[in-house]
């Protein structure tokens, strides 16, 4: 075998390694927890209640006619949109009833094929959360 062919065949056996490690690993974590999900996925969900309350209070409970205060009811609309969607992919997440071993590993593949996507709508709300912070405080000068 030439050098070139080991060190690939060397590289494809160390990403085959990392990879298992991180599934059993994170299965593990899945199995171990009692909500069913990973430790991440359970400070997100507590987040996204938080900031569910908060969206609500603002479409609902805030009076006036200022553009700012339109902008603001807008933003929270969208934010609760796009929170109840992260809601719906973590909900998908969780370890379902069944054999306990083989939910968590099905639990945190699942997990590892939509981190991309979970990433990416936490980005979103982390732009939303600035959108709002911001015509809150031009609300309060």
């Amino acid at each position: 075998m030439d050098p070139v062919t080991a060190v690939g065949f060397a590289a494809s056996i160390l990403t085959f390694v990392d990879f298992s490690w991180t599934l059993i690993k994170g299965s593990y974590e899945v199995y171990e927890s009692a909500t069913g999900t990973t430790a991440d996925h359970t400070r997100i969900d507590t987040v996204l209640k938080d900031l569910n309350t908060i969206t609500k209070s603002l479409q609902s409970d805030v009076n006036g006619n200022s553009p700012h205060l339109t902008d603001l009811k807008k933003i929270a609309v969208e934010c609760a949109e796009v929170s109840q969607e992260l809601s719906t992919i973590l909900k998908e997440l969780k370890r379902k009833e069944g054999n306990k071993v083989w939910r968590s590993l099905e639990a945190k593949w699942k997990t590892m094929r939509k981190e991309k996507e979970v990433a990416s709508i936490e980005q979103r709300l982390n732009t939303y959360r600035l959108q709002l912070l911001m015509r809150l405080n031009l609300l309060l000068r």
